[in-house]
């Protein structure tokens, strides 16, 4: 008796999850089709019907004039050289200081990464101000590598966490038998350990690569020249001031469309790391 009260307990608690997972499937789902259809309607169907979900004709009108106006291969470049840049340091810099914080033994590194695992937690606000200043005194503002730099400080404790938590569930052993076939660390990372990084590292790339991709608040403070600008950034600038009545509505749901295509494809394409690659580097982190 007790047994089927328990099946069936869990049959109405299993049901009762899926539920949930449609519900929040469906409340995901919404606003990127609400995007969708509105990019593949004319102006004046935006304006008359937003919330209508299927156009009565579709048409590109919106995603070529965005694609035009916006200048996207120029502002698409600038978005992949930063993402690029700032994914390299992040790469190479984060799964070194992981490696040496995991190899280490001694309570300083251990305080080192206690730190800086306590530095995911404080804001980007916090550091803003004086940010601008370091960047101008450095001549680092309108520079690729200045906003690179800002992206890879932002959010290289976060990297460093996942790097070590990773490389702390692979056998040490791998690095002595290394040692004793004459390896330095140096050596043993790139040789050994680097070609056991790849899950973590797709994970990295997408959990990193997707707000840097997305990101305006950083582009608005270390970059004013128009030549350089982030396809966020001008995106932003079809959006206008707010309760302005010149607001380009069928340019923002079009350079929305083919801002986001990008860097949707590349997550379709790397998403099978992430979820080996959070678990791997929570296990232990």
């Amino acid at each position: 008796m007790k047994s089927k009260r328990l099946l069936g307990f869990r049959t109405r608690a299993r049901v009762g999850v899926n539920v949930v997972m449609v519900l929040i499937v469906l409340l995901l789902i919404m606003p990127l089709w609400y995007v969708l259809n509105n990019a593949f309607k004319v102006e004046q169907e935006i304006l008359r019907r937003p919330l209508v979900l299927l156009p009565s004709a579709a048409t590109f009108d919106s995603v070529i004039r965005a694609f035009t106006a916006m200048k996207y291969p120029r502002c698409f470049i600038n978005s992949a050289i930063i993402l690029v840049l700032s994914c390299a340091v992040l790469l190479s810099l984060g799964s070194l200081a992981a490696f040496g914080i995991a190899m280490a033994n001694s309570r300083f590194m251990n305080t080192v990464y206690i730190v800086l695992v306590a530095m995911i937690t404080l804001p980007f606000q916090l550091a803003m101000v004086p940010l601008i200043f370091l960047l101008k005194s450095f001549g680092l503002i309108n520079s690729y590598l200045g906003t690179a730099l800002v992206y890879s400080g932002w959010f290289m404790p976060f990297v460093i966490f996942l790097y070590t938590g990773f490389i702390r569930t692979i056998p040490k052993e791998l690095e002595e038998a290394g040692r004793v076939d004459g390896c330095g660390l140096l050596r043993s990372f790139v040789s050994i350990y680097a070609p056991l990084l790849k899950s973590i590292t797709g994970t990295v790339l997408i959990l990193r690569g997707v707000p840097i991709w997305n990101d305006l608040l950083v582009p608005i403070i270390t970059i004013s020249r128009a030549t350089m600008s982030t396809l966020p950034l001008k995106l932003y600038s079809f959006i206008g001031t707010p309760g302005s009545s010149a607001i380009r509505w069928n340019l923002v749901f079009g350079s929305t469309f083919i801002v986001s295509l990008p860097i949707l494809l590349v997550f379709l394409f790397l998403q099978r790391y992430i979820v080996s690659g959070v678990v791997a580097g929570a296990i232990k982190g």
